[in-house]
């Protein structure tokens, strides 16, 4: 019996409808929504505010630079990188909070704290297509 491997789901890209965060990734920018009622900053992007629920939201970009939160090192990878992966918790100037790959400095050389910023660069997705992406560098 042979057992055939079936990618998970991806999302339509086209049409979802946060389609303006990924178009903003092809221009080098990282978007957020805010709700115009509580002020929370959702990320990834909502189109209701999960903290009042309300569905006026405002698209906004995120600053460039942040600090390390927290990181760790990957052994076990998703399928197209190679191990050990770099992985952080990055907490932006504004107080947000993402999680993304760091690819120019190893886990050794990074600690608490250290400065990093945004890049962008092309990844592998499920649909074996290329999408822009996040990730973080050691400034």
């Amino acid at each position: 019996m042979k057992i055939m491997e079936v990618p998970p789901r991806y999302p339509n890209f086209e049409q979802t409808a946060i389609k303006k965060f990924w178009d903003s990734l092809k221009e080098g920018k990282l978007l957020a929504t805010k709700c115009s009622e509580c002020g929370k900053t959702e990320f990834p992007p909502k189109i209701v505010c999960t903290s009042c629920y309300s569905d006026k939201m405002e698209w906004i970009e995120l600053p460039k630079r942040g600090r390390i939160y927290s990181f760790t090192e990957m052994h076990v990878v998703p399928t197209g990188f190679k191990p050990p992966l770099t992985v952080a918790v990055v907490e932006l100037e504004n107080g947000v909070r993402l999680f993304s790959y760091v690819v120019n400095a190893r886990f050794e050389d990074l600690k608490v704290g250290d400065e990093v910023e945004i890049d962008f660069q092309e990844m592998n997705w499920y649909d074996y297509k290329k999408h822009p992406y996040f990730v973080f560098r050691k400034v």
